[in-house]
């Protein structure tokens, strides 16, 4: 089941998910894949989401700048596989407010 999000939602999530990964990292645990992610952004109130929303999701904060990850496809199943998800520098900049917040990040 797929829904569109509003750009209001997508905003706080993005602010969202660069929060959980900042935590783990701080806390020094492992790195996040997708589904785990999605699991954990479940957890905070969007029981709608899915997998494909936080790949387009993640895939959007890479060309932001503010994650890496490696990307993996599945041949059985052709879906494409975020693992080893990590915030950048650029990413701890924005939870942090080390520099001027991207409008695109609602923190």
């Amino acid at each position: 089941m797929s829904y569109e999000l509003d750009t209001a939602v997508l905003r706080v999530m993005r602010g969202d998910i660069l929060k959980l990964l900042k935590g783990r990292h701080d806390a020094q645990q492992s790195r996040m894949d997708d589904v785990a992610l999605t699991h954990a952004l479940q957890s905070l109130a969007y029981e709608r989401i899915n997998v494909f929303i936080v790949v387009t999701m993640l895939q959007d904060m890479k060309d932001r700048g503010f994650v890496r990850y490696e990307q993996r496809r599945d041949h059985m199943t052709g879906r494409i596989r975020l693992e080893k998800i990590e915030l950048t520098s650029a990413g701890r900049d924005q939870v942090e407010e080390n520099v001027k917040r991207d409008p695109a990040v609602g923190l």
